[in-house]
Order: structure tokens, then C-alpha cells, then sequence
């Protein structure tokens, strides 16, 4: 049992004759006869009623139509996505990303990625550096976003962001009045000032701070983030976990003199093994690539 003698059944059942069917598939009616003879024997059964100026089924005819549809459907489908998958229009992107790099650009990749392929099948895993690693190494993601320095022999960077980190406070703390602000007065006038692990060259400067007898708090990202939002000193964020909020207005950067210019740098990595990447995951890179254009490297 094959295609041709499944859409040689359901054309005769539609148009009612040999002939008909055969002019609709582009083939000779022996060829339609040929097929119908080949799946009845298959079936051991006929399915048609000879005579008459119309095909008739007969019940062993009426029975198998739905089934034989139901096939032709599925087959169709099959195909058709397969050429979508061939066009990176069907597939899977399972990707790892910082929780800090979930936002901005990313998302808005995401939108225009479900906008141009609305069939895709995306999964976020949110993770740090060693997990991200360990799901690459396991083949759990094909693509991941990590801090950068790191080191592994079997990862391929495919693209390098650095973002600035920006100095930010909420709207009505007095520390939006009183800008600029000396970098020495910073840790005081934030009160306190949350300080958040994001480089060595961050840490490094922290201890200065700590060194000169000021008092600060250490706390993750998401938690310096809630507690800025909620008029609670201030803090160093990525531009991409505060666009949102400066350009809402609700959260305010601070112009501190004499602060260096921290970065938070970060890279797209896949496995080695993935030589051959598909067209929807080079489709993913791309816009990310435009949409992070201002800090991809």
C-alpha cells in the first residue's frame, strides 16, 4: 500500500470515474486501475461497485475512506513539514541564558522570531554559568549565554556583548536631586548602596569602597533590582535589566563622577559538535545580533 493508490481511492471517490481521477493526478487511467487492483489485493476486498456512470463504494469501500483520508492528511502534513523545517520555519531552539539577560533585546528577539515564524517551538532556561555548560555538554540546549571570561575547550563563541552597567536609583530618591555626585560620596547618599557581584572589576572596586570604612549591601541582581524599584538605595544594573525603566521614567540613572566605566560582558556559545546549525537557530542569531547591535562585538 502506497500514496499513488491512496490519492488514486479518494480521487475516484470525489470525481466519480477512472478517467476523472487519472486527468486530476497527471497519470493514464491504466495507471489508476493499476493502483486501485494493487490496494484492493492489499485490503483483500474491493472497494468500488463496477458498473454504472458513477463509482459507487462498497461497504468494505465505505469503511476504509476515512482511513485512507486520514493518512493522505498525516502524509501531507509530514511533508509539508518537512519543507518548513528545510526553510527554518518549523524546528526547535532550546536555549540557556542568564537570568540578568532575559529582557531588552532578548525579548525583543523573541518577538520578532515568533512574528517571521510563528511555528517555531522556543524554550528559555534561565541558569548561570555551570549550568549552562553542563546543558550544552548534555545536548539540553544548542545555544547559551554566559558571563564572560570562561574557559572550555569544547564551547565556540558565536557572538560577544558587553552592556554597560549604569548606576541607578528610583525616581524620588534624594540621590536623583543631588546629581552628580562625587564617586566618594556614592556608598553614603545611596544609603545604602547594593552592591552586586558582576565582574572581578566590580568586586575589586567594592573592596576599595569597603576598604575607605563605608557601609554597602551585598545582594544578587534580582534582589537589588526589587529593592531600587521600592525606593531602596541604589545600585549597579545592566542597561538591559532597566531599559524598561528608564524609559518608563521610574527608575533614574545616577551621574557619578569619577566612577569607572563598568561593563558586564557576556557571549553566545554553542557546542563544537553542532557543526551544521539550522536555518531557524541562525535565524534566532541574526536578529539577536540586530537587535544587540549597540553592544555586540
Amino acid at each position: 500500500m502506497d500514496i499513488g493508490q491512496l490519492q488514486a481511492f479518494d480521487q475516484i471517490v470525489r470525481l466519480g470515474s477512472f478517467s476523472k481521477a487519472a486527468r486530476a493526478l497527471g497519470v493514464s487511467q491504466p495507471t489508476i486501475s493499476v493502483r486501485i487492483q494493487g490496494l484492493e489485493q492489499a485490503i483483500g476486498s474491493a472497494l468500488f461497485l463496477r458498473g454504472g456512470s458513477r463509482m459507487e463504494l462498497t461497504e468494505q469501500g465505505m469503511h476504509f475512506l476515512p482511513y485512507a483520508r486520514q493518512a493522505l492528511e498525516a502524509l501531507m502534513t509530514g511533508v509539508e513539514i518537512t519543507h518548513q523545517s528545510m526553510q527554518g520555519k518549523r524546528g526547535s531552539i532550546v536555549i540557556g541564558t542568564l537570568p540578568t539577560l532575559t529582557t531588552s533585546f532578548f525579548s525583543s528577539t523573541l518577538v520578532r522570531l515568533h512574528a517571521t515564524h510563528p511555528n517555531l517551538d522556543i524554550t528559555i532556561h534561565t541558569a548561570h554559568n555551570q549550568q549552562i555548560v553542563e546543558m550544552l555538554l548534555d545536548g539540553i540546549i544548542k545555544l547559551g549565554f554566559m558571563v564572560w571570561p570562561f574557559f572550555s575547550p569544547e564551547l565556540t563563541v558565536l557572538l560577544h556583548i558587553q552592556e554597560p552597567l549604569l548606576v541607578v536609583a528610583r525616581a524620588d530618591h534624594p540621590l536623583v536631586q543631588r546629581q552628580p555626585i562625587a564617586v566618594s560620596e556614592l556608598e553614603k547618599l545611596a544609603n545604602p548602596f547594593l552592591h552586586v557581584h558582576w565582574n572581578d572589576e566590580v568586586k575589586h572596586w567594592k573592596a576599595q569602597q569597603r576598604a575607605a570604612g563605608t557601609v554597602g549591601m551585598d545582594v544578587p541582581p534580582q534582589t537589588a533590582y526589587d529593592l531600587v524599584q521600592q525606593g531602596i538605595g541604589a545600585t549597579l544594573l545592566t542597561h538591559t535589566v532597566v531599559a524598561n525603566d528608564l524609559k518608563e521614567g521610574r527608575l533614574v540613572e545616577i551621574a557619578v563622577q569619577g566612577l569607572p566605566s563598568f561593563r558586564r560582558e557576556s557571549v553566545l556559545v554553542k557546542h563544537k559538535r553542532d557543526d551544521r546549525m539550522p536555518l531557524h537557530i541562525k535565524e534566532f542569531i541574526r536578529i539577536f545580533r540586530e537587535e544587540a547591535r549597540i553592544y555586540c562585538k
